[in-house]
């Protein structure tokens, strides 16, 4: 489909506007924090024509017209003292600071408004679009100013933060249906070259901190890449080689003559626009009608953890909830800190002290250490969770498994805690009786079965089973050692 900017009515247009960013979340983006390739609907590409070159603005950190009257946030730095005249211009001093960070500071974001830009101001702020953006702002309260620190540690401007707010509303929790997560929606591959642990147990895309450093990184990335940050935000959303491969077919590097092509999808188009938007209302929210209750700012402890450790004793330890711990900690998907250990977990703030108290007066075996346990053929969850006393439901929990049907080879993560090994021998030996009783040990050979050791030893299966603590449909492997009843 041909895909241009309309020209057409301002309702009309915030009307298809409407249908594309404020679609139920099940059929597609929604606004929920779900972002998906946008398109817009079927049949419009005959009442479509490219909109007019849009308007430059006058100076980066300047405002467009009077009606919009942006005030650029100072650097959160002392201001740089030297005998230097030079240092009257703010751009100068701006260098200085970049001369502390150690890193050149990029250039500032260009915040440009032009007719894109106010029709999605006026359609996030209208009757159908304010309460989702609403819910967005409040949301910036909690993650916006620890954003911004970490951009400006790297010399990069603060507006990029509002990148987040139209990847995900500002929810670390946001999945979308291509399998992005996270307050920035990193794809798995994008997330682990930039260092994040993205596994069964541990996804670091859901990590508000650590995923805002890889996105800095990324963002910067992209800028020494393509050179603007409008066309490093388009590469953000819609991938490195689309971005240059539209540049190389456009002969182009301004992203308003790029959005006039065929050669960037409609989501891209939008993205850049609606971050420019969306940066605008969120720098002055009651020019436009909004009442924000900002979310308490995100604060917390820090604890080392020494060795893998569940929420459960976590939380027992520092007199917090698992729930609060979750909400702190929401890399954990399973709910246990990483092998092999340490581990910097977050506290609700206050509790970081009693955390540490407590843990040093621990005794050495008074915490239930974790590990892997690898499923040998035949073995089931039930089994596995009853050889290490644990709840099937639990242990299932814990591994993030959506059945309980298990592949050989498959590893879980189970407790390994000193009083269950002292109450049982270790895995290789786990078939072993649970109790002293008379007679002799039986090796197992290939291909035998309970019934036939059974039959052998003129006992009952249940019995053999009881004595060496199994079921009678147990599955048997060489070498497993039984105790059996003597002549």
């Amino acid at each position: 489909m041909r895909i241009v900017w309309l020209k057409l009515p301002r309702q009309f247009f915030l009307t298809v506007l409407s249908l594309v960013f404020l679609a139920p979340a099940s059929l597609g983006w929604g606004w929920g924090g779900d972002p998906i390739a946008l398109s817009l609907p079927s049949g419009l590409d005959e009442l479509v024509a490219p909109l007019p070159p849009p308007a430059l603005p006058v100076s980066p950190i300047e405002p467009m017209a009077e009606e919009w009257p942006f005030q650029a946030e100072p650097l959160a730095e002392p201001p740089l003292v030297l005998d230097d005249p030079l240092l009257e211009d703010p751009r100068t001093e701006a260098l200085g600071l970049a001369a502390r960070l150690d890193r050149p500071l990029a250039p500032p974001y260009p915040l440009v408004v032009n007719e894109r830009v106010e029709s999605l101001i006026e359609m996030f702020s209208s009757e159908r679009g304010r309460e989702r953006f609403a819910l967005y702002l409040a949301r910036s309260g909690r993650y916006l100013g620890m954003i911004q620190e970490i951009l400006r540690t790297r010399g990069l401007p603060e507006e990029l933060a509002y990148t987040a707010l139209i990847e995900s509303g500002f929810s670390p929790r946001a999945v979308s249906r291509a399998g992005a997560h996270g307050l920035w929606q990193f794809m798995e591959a994008t997330a682990r070259r930039y260092g994040l642990v993205v596994d069964r147990w541990v996804d670091e895309r859901l990590d508000p901190v650590k995923s805002t450093v890889a996105a800095a990184q990324y963002l910067q990335d992209l800028f020494q890449q393509f050179g603007h940050w409008f066309l490093a935000q388009a590469a953000y959303n819609a991938g490195e080689a689309r971005v240059a491969r539209a540049i190389q077919r456009a002969n182009t590097t301004d992203f308003w003559s790029l959005t006039r092509t065929r050669h960037l999808r409609t989501e891209t188009k939008l993205f850049v626009p609606s971050i420019l938007a969306a940066t605008v209302i969120a720098q002055d929210p009651g020019r436009y009608g909004f009442e924000v209750e900002y979310h308490e700012p995100l604060a917390f402890d820090e604890g080392t953890v020494p060795k893998p450790m569940d929420f459960e004793t976590i939380a027992s330890l520092a007199g917090v909830s698992v729930e609060k711990l979750r909400e702190l900690n929401p890399a954990l998907k399973s709910g246990v800190t990483p092998l092999p250990g340490p581990y910097r977990i977050r506290l609700p703030e206050g509790s970081g002290a009693r955390f540490e108290r407590a843990l040093t007066s621990l005794p050495a075996d008074g915490i239930a250490e974790w590990g892997l346990h690898r499923v040998r053929q035949g073995q089931g969850l039930r089994q596995i969770a009853k050889l290490y006393q644990i709840p099937p439901e639990r242990l299932a929990e814990v591994n993030r498994l959506r059945n309980w049907r298990l592949r050989q080879g498959t590893e879980l993560l189970v407790p390994l805690s000193r009083r269950v090994e002292e109450k049982r021998p270790p895995v290789e030996l786990a078939r072993a009786p649970r109790k002293e009783a008379p007679g002799a040990v039986h090796v197992v050979r290939r291909g035998e079965t309970l019934w036939g050791i059974a039959s052998r030893y003129r006992m009952e299966v249940k019995t053999l089973a009881r004595l060496n603590g199994l079921e009678s449909d147990e599955v048997l492997y060489p070498g497993d050692r039984l105790r059996v009843l003597a002549d």
